[in-house]
């Protein structure tokens, strides 16, 4: 399996004969967008234009961006409401349409965390990503974790491997925080990558790795 990064949260991840792409961006983000074809494409957020370019995708892809349980040419990806603040009584909650995701594909559990911006995951959302073995992470702060809340999710988790993703690069428009930040919160360096290439058999090390991609320009 190959995973690569465009920038914010959008992803490509490719699977034998199934390419899966994460909230493709639009020009608002002052980046180019995400472009390619693919199977799947999984949006943790499709009220923002950060989440929802569907149509910088080819190939007609399976769009998800509600939760549910779903199977699509052998990827399993089960998505979670995201939102787990109390209801205040008595006041109409807003709709928040907000999904964080299990991706299992290769027999390799993914959590994508996608917009993400609660201080810590429920019991009811840890249990139903189950125990991952790489956590795509928001780290950026703004409308998604901060360096410390990312942090402690993290370390609810503890996964093999830590992909941080929607921090500050290079042409980004958005105000977001260094990925620095949360390597010093976490106590840890980031190996750097132009992509990662991984299988089920390479998940040994009791230590969680943190890796950080480069981003692919397309």
């Amino acid at each position: 399996m190959h995973i690569y990064w465009f920038g914010l949260s959008s992803f490509k991840i490719v699977s034998k004969d199934v390419t899966v792409f994460t909230d493709p961006f639009g020009k608002s983000s002052g980046l180019t967008s995400p472009r390619g074809a693919g199977d799947i494409v999984i949006s943790s957020n499709p009220d923002n234009d950060l989440h929802n370019n569907f149509s910088s995708i080819s190939g007609n892809p399976f769009v998800i961006d509600n939760p549910g349980e779903y199977d699509i040419k052998g990827v399993f990806v089960h998505g979670i409401p995201a939102d787990n603040s109390k209801k205040i009584e008595g006041k109409k909650p807003e709709v928040d349409r907000r999904s964080i995701f299990s991706i299992t594909l290769e027999g390799i559990n993914l959590a994508f965390l996608g917009s993400f911006s609660e201080n810590t995951l429920s019991e009811t959302q840890l249990e139903e990503l189950g125990q991952p073995d790489i956590v795509i992470l928001p780290v950026g702060g703004k409308d998604v974790l901060n360096a410390h809340q990312a942090m402690k999710v993290a370390n609810q988790l503890e996964p093999f491997v830590i992909i941080p993703m929607h921090y500050k690069t290079p042409g980004l428009k958005i105000k977001l925080d260094s990925l620095d930040s949360f390597l010093k919160e976490i106590g840890d360096k980031s190996e750097e990558m132009d992509k990662l290439l991984i299988k089920k058999t390479d998940f040994e090390e009791e230590k969680t790795k943190i890796v950080a991609l480069k981003p692919q320009r397309t």
